[in-house]
């Protein structure tokens, strides 16, 4: 009998382990088609987290507005534009020292560039400005032979900035509407 009910024991122990299994393979599937159709969707996923995420950041100055009396719609709109000329006004507070020193760091580059070679002319290294010179024309050719490429990444470049302009004029777009709709 002992025998019996050890072979019982067991084949239930083996039946409810099989069952786990196909379970988490289920659960496993389930999330690889799930992170599938994320990356499918992503393009529309995105901006709706990022307007998700600024209306979040806004909501608190929507709802004081909305408290004193202002309409949705105003309120949404005054805290979008506000956003926008907040964010606007750090783009600017950092782009124009950056800009203004432009000569300055274009001058240190060339400087550098001139340090280096008078450093590489002398031993240990004792490279001949000759050589350098063929160096850099050799870089230069191999920059003209590849100008495909380099056009290619170029255009992946502006494709990628277009698409964050897209997405963040769409976040925009959704911040608004999320601030309108409110707690709806």
């Amino acid at each position: 009998m002992s025998a019996t009910l050890s072979s019982e024991k067991t084949a239930a122990a083996l039946r409810r382990s099989a069952r786990v299994s196909a379970e988490l393979l289920l659960v496993l599937l389930m999330a690889a088609v799930a992170l599938w159709l994320l990356g499918r969707t992503w393009p529309v996923v995105w901006p709706l987290i990022v307007g998700l995420l600024l209306t979040t950041l806004t909501w608190p100055f929507a709802r004081f507005l909305r408290s004193r009396g202002w309409r949705p719609a105003p309120a949404a709109a005054l805290v979008t534009v506000a956003f926008l000329l907040v964010g606007t006004g750090i783009l600017a507070l950092i782009a124009v020292p950056v800009a203004s020193q432009s000569g300055q760091l274009a001058d240190g580059v060339v400087e550098g560039i001139g340090r280096l070679r008078e450093w590489a002319a002398g031993p240990p290294l004792n490279i001949s400005d000759a050589q350098i010179t063929g160096a850099f024309d050799a870089a230069v050719d191999r920059i003209e032979n590849s100008a495909g490429s380099v056009v290619t990444t170029a255009v992946t470049g502006v494709s990628t900035v277009f698409s964050g302009l897209i997405t963040a004029v769409l976040a925009l777009f959704l911040m608004f509407f999320f601030l309108k709709d409110g707690p709806r």
